[in-house]
Formats: C-alpha cells, sequence, structure tokens
C-alpha cells in the first residue's frame, strides 16, 4: 500500500496548486467574496454524508480495515450541519422557490460538484474494505487541502461579523486532523498491507480518477465565485439532468 499513498499524497501536493486556492488567498478580495460558492458544495458535502451511512459502512464486520472505515463514517456523517449553518451565517441562505431551488441544484454550475459522490459509489458500492479505505482518504487529502485554504479567509472574516463558522473555519480542520484514520498508528498499519500487482494498479487508478473528480469540482467553484456577486449569489440555471 506504500506506492498508494505515496501517489495520494503526490496528487495531494498537486491539488493544494489549484487555482481556486490561490483564489482563496486573495487579501485583496472580500472574505465573504471568496466563500460565495458556499451553497454549491451542498451536493457534495450531503451526497458524501449519504455514502458514510449507507456505503461505506458495513456493519456488522471482523475486518479490521472495514472497521477503521465504519468508526470514521460516524466521525463524517454529521459535517453537513456546519455547512448549513454557515451557509446561513454567511448570508447566502437566500429564499428561493422549490422549482427554483432545483435549477440551482441541478444546474450547470453545480454539474461536476454533484458527480464527486456518484464517481466514489460507482467504484465502492458493493467493494472490498481496501477500495473504500482508498476513497476516504482521497477524500481526507482533498478535504484537508480544501479547509486548510479556507481557515485563513474565516479568521479574517470572523473580527468583521462577530460570528463563528464551524464548516469553513478552524474547527472543521482541527477535527479533520483527529479523524482516526490519520493517527500515528493506523496510518503504518495500512501502509503495510501487501497488495497483489492487479489490486495495485486499481487502486492507483482510483485515486487517479477520485483526485479528477474532485480537481474538477474545485474549478466548478471557482468559476462561480468569479462570475457570482455576494449580494446576488444564487441564480438558478438551466437544468442539465434532462
Amino acid at each position: 500500500m506504500k506506492e498508494v499513498f505515496a501517489l495520494i499524497e503526490q496528487r495531494k501536493q498537486e491539488f493544494a496548486q489549484l487555482p481556486l486556492f490561490e483564489f482563496l488567498q486573495d487579501k485583496s478580495i472580500d472574505p465573504r467574496q471568496r466563500l460565495v460558492f458556499a451553497p454549491c458544495l451542498s451536493p457534495l458535502v450531503m451526497g458524501f454524508a449519504e455514502l458514510c451511512t449507507y456505503v461505506f459502512r458495513e456493519e456488522p464486520t471482523n475486518n479490521t480495515i472495514q472497521a477503521l472505515i465504519n468508526q470514521h463514517t460516524y466521525e463524517e456523517q454529521n459535517h453537513w450541519q456546519w455547512l448549513l449553518e454557515d451557509i446561513h451565517k454567511l448570508g447566502l441562505d437566500e429564499s428561493l422557490s422549490f422549482t427554483d431551488a432545483l435549477r440551482f441544484l441541478w444546474g450547470e454550475e453545480t454539474q461536476k460538484t454533484r458527480q464527486v459522490c456518484p464517481q466514489i459509489e460507482r467504484y465502492i458500492f458493493k467493494s472490498q474494505p481496501l477500495q473504500r479505505l482508498v476513497a476516504m482518504e482521497v477524500a481526507e487529502a482533498a478535504a484537508n487541502v480544501f479547509f486548510s485554504m479556507t481557515a485563513p479567509v474565516i479568521t479574517e472574516l470572523q473580527p468583521i461579523t462577530k460570528k463563528q463558522y464551524r464548516y469553513f473555519g478552524g474547527h472543521h480542520v482541527e477535527m479533520e486532523n483527529n479523524h482516526n484514520l490519520t493517527t500515528d498508528d493506523v496510518v503504518p498499519f495500512f501502509e503495510q498491507i501487501q497488495l497483489t500487482d492487479e489490486t495495485r494498479q486499481e487502486l492507483l487508478e482510483l485515486v487517479n480518477i477520485w483526485f479528477t473528480a474532485f480537481t474538477e469540482s474545485m474549478d466548478e467553484l471557482l468559476a462561480y465565485a468569479q462570475k457570482h456577486k455576494i449580494e446576488q449569489p444564487l441564480k438558478p440555471h438551466k437544468l442539465v439532468c434532462i
């Protein structure tokens, strides 16, 4: 598994260079404007919570890897609540008709972000624990980069609004850093797992597929933030699902 973890680290470093993260660091832009894409994350965040509950988790289990995955799903499954809190506190909780809300959530501007969780589910549904583990590790790596970039934005914003932001701020970074899958005793255990050549190649391909999905989502969020002003954040667009 060492080669798989090495590729995850390599792709993580490449992921950290995405234009979105440069945008998030631009202090010439209003901090709220830098996070105007927050509602667009809803399909990914809510979808990942469902993956944790219905796809990643398998109980009961006698498999050590699956048991660790199960524990991780309980750590992750309620983070969506923090996103909803932050969307409201950021002033992005705009009232929409039901049909306009559907047009926004299933519109062109959230298409790639909507596809992240289905991309993961496609490969791990009824899979072995190793495939689920790699999916979790890729998601954790991407999340680590993302929240390390949003937390400084929140640090700028809090003195202005006098509000706490649990999803985009330091609270989430701290929680991510303390997940069971990243502890000093668990990571070496994973790295020592011996793989067949076929399984190794499969897992390496999955790492690339999933990082590509997360990358396309980040590019989409940036495009949205550059196009939509904080004063008018939600504009329903043409549906693309029909």
